[in-house]
């Protein structure tokens, strides 16, 4: 069994036990994460250091572990898992078998990532990379993203990046805990010709309910 590491990409961790369908898997948090975002110097400076958001243990994002449990035919699939962050919907789409690419601008967020890959015996690729200007010469037959649809630029990136990057019977799972009443990806990707049907799931966290917006996306 893999040895937990005290601290990855220069910030110490805790492991914390998670369960999906029949998948139990050990994931690598940051420890004390509230101690590392100074929210008084965030309201207080235009120009503080941007907090390391990668780091949260998103709602969308075991919203979209379970989505990735869920499935039983993704061996040999080619999976990319965009703003990976802790990597956990690419820690249970490699355990179904799929071939993970995970992608992120963070450099921390992408060696958390492979440490918890390490962690659950599973292999996953890592790439540094801006969605706003990605380089990808592979196509993928599923794509993964959680909670990356935030903001409208964002938005108009991630659906051109399915249009130009899922291949013609791939399937995208994108999912999204803060804007989920807003439109605005959804028209994004019908106007890069894609077909977006919309659910909306509940998730706990902290003993209470969150609603993620889940989009499953396919070339129209």
């Amino acid at each position: 069994m893999e040895a937990i590491p005290a601290v990855v990409g220069g910030f110490p961790t805790r492991v914390e036990y998670l369960r999906f369908a029949d998948q139990t898997v050990r994931i690598l948090v940051v420890d004390q994460l509230e101690r590392i975002i100074d929210r008084e110097a965030l309201l207080r400076d235009a120009d503080a250091a941007e907090p390391p958001y990668w780091a949260h243990l998103w709602t969308a994002s075991r919203a979209l572990a379970a989505v990735a449990a869920a499935q039983q035919d993704w061996a040999g699939k080619r999976v990319v898992d965009i703003g990976c962050g802790l990597g956990l919907p690419a820690v249970i789409a490699a355990l179904r078998g799929g071939i993970v690419t995970a992608v992120d601008t963070a450099p921390a967020a992408l060696a958390m990532t492979q440490a918890n890959a390490a962690l659950n015996d599973c292999a996953i690729s890592v790439v540094q990379a801006d969605l706003c200007r990605p380089a990808f010469g592979t196509a993928f037959d599923v794509a993964l993203a959680a909670d990356v649809t935030y903001d409208p630029t964002l938005q108009q990136a991630l659906a051109a990046f399915l249009a130009a990057n899922l291949t013609r019977d791939g399937t995208a799972w994108c999912a999204e805990s803060v804007r989920t009443h807003d439109p605005a990806f959804r028209r994004a990707c019908e106007g890069c010709g894609l077909r977006v049907a919309e659910t909306e799931v509940a998730v706990t966290d902290e003993e209470r309910p969150i609603h993620v917006r889940l989009s499953e996306i396919h070339h129209a």
